[in-house]
């Protein structure tokens, strides 16, 4: 016999805790690895390493001050919402930073770039990748991001490679004279790492996601979903292969950032659902990305 395994809702102290771990994985992989690399690898932190160059300002001070001043783009251009959900993220990298920098060594990795690209990049991963799944958010470029998206109409991975396009231009720039164009170049490895890594940390390889959920109540999971992700969600009449008992299966296809959401969902209204989740590699029709809503 089969052990059923009840789906239990992530409570708010779960959730607050892993994102914090998510932070503090992103800043072990920024202080110790991309910082001696002097690797801009986008992002406050990588404008905050621009800043600290040029006028010589304490790194953790550099990206409250920015993360501040996003913040407040946010509350006027993305709402409320938004706003309050990326306050914790906010003060909690610059104050995590600061920390490492008063009581932690940095790590003399000299030359070796591959290793300061590799480990750098998985520890943003896993702790961006661990932020998102849990319903959080880094603060930071995730505003602007959110702000071309939203105001410009650009998609999100088009305002991702314009905002941080621009920061890693801006290193090449200001460290040209030690590094020429090859951190530019590593910064893009750098990103590209931390993007894999993340998707696979919030729900596997692929950024988007087939959600089927068998349910003995279809009507107020399927309300709940549409009420707070916006998905459309198709039902389908199953009937089991042992037991012979009817029942309906819930379809819908969300994006990385929405995983959280319907999880708890589903667990809130039916512990008992049976759920899997498979990659949606090609989707063709009525979708649209909605990860500005957050």
């Amino acid at each position: 016999m089969f052990k059923h395994k009840k789906l239990r809702k992530i409570t708010k102290y779960e959730q607050y805790a892993m994102i914090t771990i998510g932070i503090i994985l992103m800043v072990i992989g920024f202080y110790y690895f991309l910082l001696p690399a002097e690797l801009v690898a986008g992002g406050v932190s990588g404008l905050g390493l621009v800043f600290n160059k040029l006028y010589g300002i304490k790194l953790s001070y550099i990206v409250f001050g920015f993360n501040m001043i996003l913040l407040a783009f946010a509350l006027v251009f993305l709402g409320k919402q938004v706003f309050i959900k990326s306050i914790y993220g906010s003060i909690l990298f610059p104050v995590t930073l600061y920390l490492f920098e008063q009581f932690s060594p940095q790590i003399d990795i000299g030359n070796e770039m591959v290793l300061a690209v590799t480990f750098g990049g998985v520890f943003l991963g896993l702790g961006f990748g661990l932020v998102i799944k849990y319903g959080g958010t880094s603060g930071g470029t995730d505003i602007p991001i959110k702000i071309l998206n939203k105001r410009l109409k650009l998609s999100i991975s088009s305002s991702i490679y314009l905002v941080d396009g621009f920061i890693i231009l801006l290193g090449v720039i200001v460290f040209f004279a030690e590094h020429g164009v090859n951190n530019g170049l590593y910064a893009i490895i750098t990103l590209f790492i931390s993007g894999r890594v993340a998707d696979m940390v919030i729900v596997g390889s692929n950024s988007k996601k087939a959600v089927q959920i068998i349910t003995d109540f279809p009507e107020e999971i399927k309300e709940a979903i549409y009420g707070a992700v916006y998905r459309g969600v198709t039902e389908v009449e199953i009937q089991g292969g042992y037991s012979k008992v009817k029942k309906t299966m819930l379809v819908t296809v969300i994006t990385r950032s929405e995983y959280y959401l319907v999880r708890n969902i589903i667990a809130r209204i039916d512990e008992n659902a049976f759920v899997f989740v498979t990659p949606a590699t090609e989707i063709q029709g009525d979708f649209e990305e909605r990860e500005s809503d957050e």
